[in-house]
């Protein structure tokens, strides 16, 4: 059954159009609007797609391991066909995919525009940009190994700031032990491999653990040299 089309009208004459709605005289922003209102509801009791129920429940299933002592736990991810893990500390979200608005006057690859998150409009960036990894076109529900997988957009929070990126596959709750990373060979794109402080083999898959400080620290001075 096919999903109804919402009215979306904050993107064409509300806060994120051109602000000729005549009800933003009331409510200042759409978040206020009864119409902004319904649109929500009618997204969170729209029916699950095909499948999702079923490989959610095929990963609740699965068996919890005992954890290790001196393990530290990831979140995996999937850009592109480049597999990448940050640590579980600097997530605050996992989030389904979600508009980005672009920034009207400004043409940066770095950054994507703005995403509305819980009320609060975060900065979405373009992590393959930033890493130098190839980010090929991916459907936002696809079958890998026998399970669907779905795109997501990954919240990144610290030291108060607060951005977001989208993935085309995420693994949350991913433990492993620092004695297990190896060096990070050709397997990761070799641009990514400064940003990568070992390689895990994870499911058959090589994972690179991405350093977070390094990572951070570029992040947040190229941005600084965008304000």
């Amino acid at each position: 059954m096919s999903q109804p089309a919402l009215n979306t009208c904050w993107n064409r004459i509300g806060n994120f159009g051109d602000k000729s709605c005549p009800e933003l005289k009331q409510h200042i922003r759409c978040l206020n609007c009864e119409v902004f209102h319904a649109a929500a509801a009618t997204l969170l009791n729209r029916e699950t797609p095909e499948g999702y129920l079923e490989s959610w429940t095929e990963r609740i299933a699965r068996p919890t391991l005992p954890k290790l002592a001196d393990t530290r736990s990831v979140v995996i991810f999937r850009i592109g066909s480049e597999w990448l893990a940050l640590p579980t500390s600097v997530f605050e979200e996992v989030i389904e995919l979600r508009p980005v608005h672009t920034l009207p006057h400004r043409k940066d690859a770095l950054v994507r525009g703005l995403v509305m998150v819980r009320g609060e409009l975060l900065i979405c960036i373009s992590l393959p940009h930033l890493l130098g990894v190839e980010e090929d076109g991916s459907a936002v529900s696809q079958r890998q190994h026998g399970q669907t997988v779905y795109e997501r957009m990954l919240v990144l929070s610290r030291n108060g700031e607060r951005v977001v990126f989208s993935v085309h596959e995420v693994h949350v709750g991913v433990r492993y032990h620092p004695d297990n990373l190896k060096p990070a060979p050709s397997t990761v794109a070799q641009s990514a491999v400064r940003y990568t402080s070992g390689l895990l083999d994870w499911e058959n898959r090589h994972v690179g653990v991405l350093d977070e400080e390094l990572v951070f620290h570029i992040l947040n001075r190229q941005l600084a040299n965008l304000s």
